[in-house]
């Protein structure tokens, strides 16, 4: 009897984004119909890329793994063969250890990224979003979501200490620019008491789970106050303050006032009000229109 070889999904990983996936003022996954539509006419590289790290590179020429990015994100497939004839189960054809670590480095590449997102494109400590708590994170560490979970980005922080342990891993030239590092162990920890979902690659067995996980980061889209100004003369003409408005590319935003439908701001407008300090207390947009 032969053993049947072919590729089969380990993982994937999708990069989502309220800017470009909200209808409006309507999140693009408040239904399953609207996520579907939405992500048609989505892709994460508008934004950002996402490459293994050098030494995951590495691995995957040794272990016969492939990187394949899709419109979502990306999904990582190993050479497989049956665990025994005919058995319909599949084990990487090259041993992966449980311990074995694959990193993904997330940068971003819109330059007008931190305009219609909440967080930073190039943050002091990159994000770190995986299914293995670094040593010297406590508690309140939190592991990467799947498809059905979703936590803000701001909430993968860790400490320097746990980035300059990681940081070992990543050549000096891999760490400049970088947004967040995507890593994940084949075991990685028990995270059933976390928020009741495991978040292992592989089986305790090795072999590939017949229904692989899928892992999510997921990006809020920045809100703002929109200042309407005359397009003669750039007098204020109304503003939406202390009230602020989410910024979207898709669908609409509806705000009147004087009697009329006025248009939406865009992210390429951006002014910042701050205290004695230099804190930021006021993100504005200015919008023109004729009068």
């Amino acid at each position: 009897m032969s053993f049947v070889t072919t590729y089969r999904k380990l993982f994937n990983v999708n990069i989502y984004h309220h800017y470009f996936l909200d209808d409006g003022s309507v999140a693009f996954d408040s239904s399953p119909m609207l996520k579907e539509a939405q992500l048609g006419n989505y892709n994460f590289e508008d934004f950002c890329k996402i490459i293994p790290s050098e030494k995951t590179q590495e691995l995957f020429k040794g272990n016969r793994l492939v990187f394949k990015t899709t419109s979502n994100g990306f999904t990582v497939f190993s050479k497989a063969e049956e665990t025994a004839p005919n058995a319909g189960t599949y084990r990487p054809l090259v041993n992966l250890s449980q311990t074995t670590v694959f990193d993904f480095l997330i940068y971003v590449k819109d330059a007008l990224f931190e305009n219609y997102s909440t967080v930073n494109s190039k943050p002091l400590i990159p994000y770190y979003l995986s299914n293995k708590k670094p040593a010297p994170e406590g508690v309140s560490f939190n592991y990467l979501d799947i498809e059905t979970t979703t936590l803000a980005i701001e909430d993968y922080t860790i400490s320097q200490t746990s980035f300059d342990e990681i940081g070992k891993n990543l050549s000096e030239k891999e760490k400049i620019g970088l947004f967040g590092i995507i890593s994940l162990e084949m075991a990685g920890d028990d995270t059933v008491a976390f928020d009741g979902n495991p978040r292992n690659i592989l089986n305790v067995n090795g072999s590939i789970p017949s229904n692989p996980k899928t892992f999510k980061l997921q990006i809020k889209n920045r809100s703002t106050i929109w200042n309407y100004r005359n397009a003669k003369d750039s007098s204020l003409l109304h503003s939406t303050d202390p009230a602020v408005l989410p910024l979207v590319k898709n669908g609409i935003i509806s705000y009147s006032f004087s009697g009329q439908e006025r248009p939406s701001a865009f992210p390429s407008r951006l002014l910042y009000e701050k205290d004695s300090g230099g804190n930021i207390i006021k993100t504005i947009s200015e919008i023109y229109i004729n009068q």
